[in-house]
């Protein structure tokens, strides 16, 4: 194995010529610019591919030097899998092609496209796919890991969406699963960086629709209440096209001016025939739930709406419950967020996404398939330098959240993979006996070194 900075650097470049390759200055710190600044991985050298060729040879590279390596697109990963201590950091976002297909029924998207960037580009053409959240995420590997968002009651996760990939293979070979449909059937749900690295996905691509969408927000001192009131009413009336998504946060981290903690919805209405009169009513019988603290709802679309940037040193877990219930909302005014940029965010998933699969023979690794809400505990801190105090506040008030949820009965067995440590991914609890076996088949076939370790080290060749 070549040990050293220098000597790596030399090496590759001897090798590859033409790769952006960083030891320091503002092109290295940007490649490490990263969501969760808790995290402190230095790599020896970042890498900037621009071709799938150069993917392919720095994973030959790595393979044959025994190099630990990394993978990262958008940088969101909370617990490290898009950084790697001592090792070479593949940094994919200068491939961030975004080709449509004549038909315009699916898109060519890069290995390294942001899912902001993806949905103006589309919205340009005027076109649409399915995107999370917020705009900075790295689309391909949240697409592979599930997919959640406000579009899941209509068109389905994000993994519903791929219908085709490109992959650089342990040792650089490059298979398109055209050929492999084991392979997109794994891709659907075990991620983007646990066979191979993702050069390419090709998606489908919708056209624009109409958004009723916004922030709807109520203190958080009434969401014992509030939540009650529309736990009320999504039991009568769940309507597809409402996502059901929110938040508990401080006035720092809310999405709209308020002035004290809150419980917002990131409320979202997905019409796909353009009409929203029930989007109105049903965000006026919403509104009937406790006293707003504001409300930005309107029309408006895919490439306007989401979430921005509010990094800092953070400590996540995840709890999956089976809806918006009283006894969350009691637990959240018993324990609102200690620091600024800390929350409690829920993903609500329900509708087509959790009623159909994918709609092709290959099916989906993804087994998250039961109306379910996951809470993202977000002990985030506040922007800059992580501070060991504030993140070990934020580290107990997160297990105490975990505690309260689980001791009132309210955790549902399984989890989402990226919002676990990977070291605590569970294969078979994640992903059921059967969808393990296939997992650990296929990396026997793929992977059988385990060169592809660092998104999920449980999984292991067998």
């Amino acid at each position: 194995m070549i040990e050293g900075e220098t000597s790596v650097q030399d090496c590759l470049r001897h090798r590859m010529p033409s790769l952006s390759i960083y030891t320091g200055g503002r092109n290295y710190q940007d490649c490490l610019d990263r969501y969760n600044n808790a995290l402190g991985e230095q790599p020896l050298v970042c890498t900037r591919p621009r071709t799938e060729q150069e993917v392919s040879q720095l994973v030959q590279f790595c393979t044959e030097e025994s190099i630990p390596f990394a993978v990262r697109s958008g940088g969101h990963d909370f617990f490290g899998r898009s950084l790697v201590h001592e090792g070479i950091l593949i940094d994919m976002r200068a491939m961030d092609s975004v080709i449509v297909e004549p038909d315009r029924t699916s898109v060519h998207v890069g290995g390294g496209v942001i899912s902001g960037a993806l949905q103006e580009a589309l919205n340009s053409d005027g076109l649409f796919t399915p995107t999370g959240q917020a705009k900075s995420v790295g689309y391909v590997s949240w697409a592979c890991g599930g997919g959640y968002g406000f579009y899941v009651g209509t068109y389905g996760f994000g993994v519903d969406q791929i219908l085709a990939a490109r992959v650089v293979l342990a040792g650089g070979k490059v298979v398109d699963t055209d050929e492999d449909p084991e392979l997109l059937w794994a891709l659907r749900g075990a991620g983007a960086g646990t066979f191979g690295i993702i050069t390419e996905l090709r998606v489908k691509a919708y056209p624009v629709p109409k958004l009723y969408a916004g922030f709807l927000a109520f203190p958080l001192t009434e969401a014992a209440s509030v939540m009650d009131r529309i736990e009320k009413l999504l039991q009568d009336d769940f309507p597809d096209e409402f996502s059901g998504d929110a938040v508990a946060v401080n006035p720092e981290m809310s999405p709209m001016p308020v002035v004290e903690p809150c419980f917002i919805f990131l409320w979202c209405w997905t019409s796909v025939d353009g009409n929203l009169a029930l989007a109105k009513s049903f965000l006026e019988q919403m509104m009937q739930a406790g006293r707003v603290l504001g409300n930005t709802v309107t029309e408006t679309t895919p490439a306007a709406y989401g979430l921005g940037d509010s990094s800092s040193g953070t400590f996540l877990r995840s709890r999956s419950i089976d809806g918006i219930h009283r006894k969350v909302g009691a637990i959240l005014e018993r324990c609102p967020p200690p620091h600024p940029l800390s929350a409690v965010i829920f993903h609500y998933n329900h509708g087509r996404g959790v009623r159909h699969g994918v709609a092709d023979n290959v099916g989906a690794a993804f087994p998250n398939r039961h109306q379910h809400v996951i809470l993202g505990l977000h002990g985030g801190t506040r922007s800059g330098q992580a501070n060991t105090q504030e993140l070990a506040d934020a580290a107990k008030w997160v297990t105490g959240l975990e505690e309260a949820i689980d001791q009132n009965g309210l955790s549902l067995e399984g989890g989402f993979p990226a919002f676990w440590p990977p070291d605590q991914v569970d294969v078979e609890r994640f992903f059921g006996e059967q969808g393990a076996a296939r997992l650990r088949r296929l990396k026997a076939q793929l992977d059988p070194n385990d060169v592809f370790r660092h998104a999920m080290p449980c999984l292991k060749a067998g």
